[in-house]
């Protein structure tokens, strides 16, 4: 997945800065593929209001910040958890940052529960096919495994992951499993199940959250951007009244 996209990133920053000549500023944010639609929406407001071509990389929060850290070349970044920032403020990379809303871990089952699925013991269950994500990849890889080792400890975290049949990358591997029906059950950002292509497939079971604790989405403006004024103005646009609005828009809390 990260040598993929580093492929791609590397490959797009050659042709955008040295076979065309363009007349408008280009910048790239590096976005979790979970916040994705409503990051879009905002950056075709964004994109009118400066006269910019905002590029969107989309992928793991782990694979975007070393894609970014690799290439320094980019403006902004928002991984799936302020986990992402405060564990890389150390390398430099991230300068100014604004909470845009959270992220919340839920079970995902197939539209209706047909299997009639409870709680975070199914996911042990030999009869159902469960797909997870990744932990070493995506934000809600990581949120899964802490929010199972919460729930009981860190042996149950790894007979859930024994018991998978599917390890996905990211958020949308995960839904594309269950809309498939590859997959049965699943640990998932909950805002995703709102989106329009997954709700007529899936239903959510909420989970407490002194299990699956709210993780706060931050936006921060890359220390290589070349474009800082119009960064700065998308992060404060995406904290703003309205942009808060599209957040919860697409599902976000």
């Amino acid at each position: 997945m990260f040598k993929r996209l580093l492929f791609s990133m590397i490959s797009f920053l050659y042709f955008s800065t040295n076979t065309f000549a363009h007349d408008k500023s280009i910048l790239i944010f590096y976005c979790g593929i979970t916040m994705v639609k409503p990051i879009t929406e905002m950056a075709k407001i964004i994109e009118k209001k400066h006269n910019c071509e905002i590029k969107i990389s989309q992928g793991g929060s782990k694979d975007l910040y070393d894609a970014l850290k690799f290439s320094q070349k980019g403006d902004l970044y928002l991984p799936g958890s302020d986990s992402y920032r405060k564990n890389n403020l150390k390398d430099g990379f991230l300068l100014d940052s604004k909470y845009i809303g959270y992220n919340q871990a839920a079970l995902f089952v197939q539209k209706g529960n047909p299997l009639h699925i409870q709680g975070l013991d199914d996911l042990i269950r030999q009869d159902l096919s469960v797909i997870l994500c990744d932990p070493n990849s995506g934000s809600i890889g990581r949120m899964t495994k802490k929010s199972l080792v919460t729930y009981k400890d860190e042996a149950f975290f790894y007979k859930v992951f024994d018991n998978a049949s599917q390890i996905g990358t990211d958020s949308r591997n995960l839904n594309k499993a269950l809309i498939e029906k590859k997959a049965d059950l699943t640990i998932n950002w909950r805002a995703t199940a709102f989106w329009p292509e997954n709700n007529q497939h899936i239903d959510v079971l909420e989970l407490p959250e002194e299990i699956a604790s709210k993780k706060k989405l931050v936006i921060n403006l890359l220390s290589f951007s070349q474009h800082k004024e119009i960064a700065r103005d998308f992060i404060n646009f995406a904290a703003s009244k309205e942009g808060q609005a599209i957040m919860k828009k697409y599902g976000f809390l």
